[in-house]
């Protein structure tokens, strides 16, 4: 099915992130997302640290790197908006900014017209770290007939139509890849496949606050709700994309993806290369 369609059939309205509701402290945040979950398992693979021979666990580095660096800028925008809707939006036009307010004012200036760009790279940089993540499956992973190692749609659509590919010490990572990762076709996937990469259907977007949520800054993307409807608005499906949410979803999966690897690379080394010193091309 179509991903668009997915969206189309969905019983809510509102489909993809739901907002977190609780305040951003950006300090500590930016600390806690800096943070690589897979490094005690990339540890227990490869300690040789040499960065120059790029294989699987240096395409994966380079991948969180990158999409830490773009959450970094959604996260930034985040507060910097929300301090200029709370504070400078409503100032009174014939009254002067204070020292601080003009800081917020340059500030906001400076970042806002990189807002659209910063959560499309985003999504393409989370995509593209799920796309190395699922790469590092192949040290551990055993059965005879293996999945895709280079595409997680790819990785998680076989698994779901042949669960028992694996071998059956593997059905608690199946039954997670394909039950729990619903984020991944939305909002995620469907925004990079149907909106970012490639030609699209008319469409609106735009950023704003989840009622009195003041906290996560989406990106709505706005469809209409059925192919044949006459006037674009006439009935509507949003799509919801938070920075925030989608950096939860990823620590979760990124910390469960590590502790499961960890565990079968303790229980049943299949070699010397496969826990120090391998890499794949």
């Amino acid at each position: 099915m179509d991903l668009r369609d997915l969206v189309r059939n969905h019983p809510e309205a509102i489909v993809g992130h739901t907002p977190l509701g609780i305040s951003l402290n950006l300090k500590k945040e930016l600390r806690r997302f800096a943070n690589d979950p897979m490094s005690d398992l990339l540890n227990l693979i490869d300690s040789s640290k040499i960065s120059f021979i790029i294989g699987d666990i240096e395409r994966y580095l380079q991948a969180y790197s990158r999409y830490a660096l773009s959450l970094e800028r959604a996260l930034i925008h985040c507060s910097v908006s929300r301090s200029h809707d709370q504070e400078l939006r409503y100032h009174p036009h014939n009254k002067e900014y204070s020292a601080r307010q003009k800081k917020l004012a340059l500030k906001w200036s400076q970042t806002s017209r990189f807002l659209e760009l910063d959560y499309q790279n985003l999504i393409i940089h989370a995509c593209i770290l799920l796309d190395r993540t699922i790469t590092l499956s192949r040290r551990f992973l055993t059965g005879n007939q293996l999945p895709s190692f280079t595409s997680f749609s790819k990785h998680k659509g076989y698994l779901a139509k042949s669960p028992s590919s694996l071998d059956i010490i593997h059905s608690g990572y199946v039954k997670e890849i394909t039950s729990t990762t619903g984020w991944f076709e939305i909002p995620l996937k469907v925004l990079r496949d149907k909106f970012l990469m490639h030609s699209a259907e008319k469409y609106l977007s735009f950023f704003g606050w989840n009622g009195t949520n003041e906290y996560d800054l989406e990106m709505l993307t706005i469809i209409p709700a059925s192919h044949d409807q006459e006037k674009l608005l006439e009935k509507v499906k949003v799509i919801s994309f938070s920075p925030r949410r989608l950096a939860r979803d990823i620590e979760s999966f990124l910390t469960w993806f590590s502790d499961y690897g960890i565990k079968c690379l303790k229980a049943h080394p299949t070699s010397e290369s496969s826990v120090r010193g391998g890499w794949q091309g």
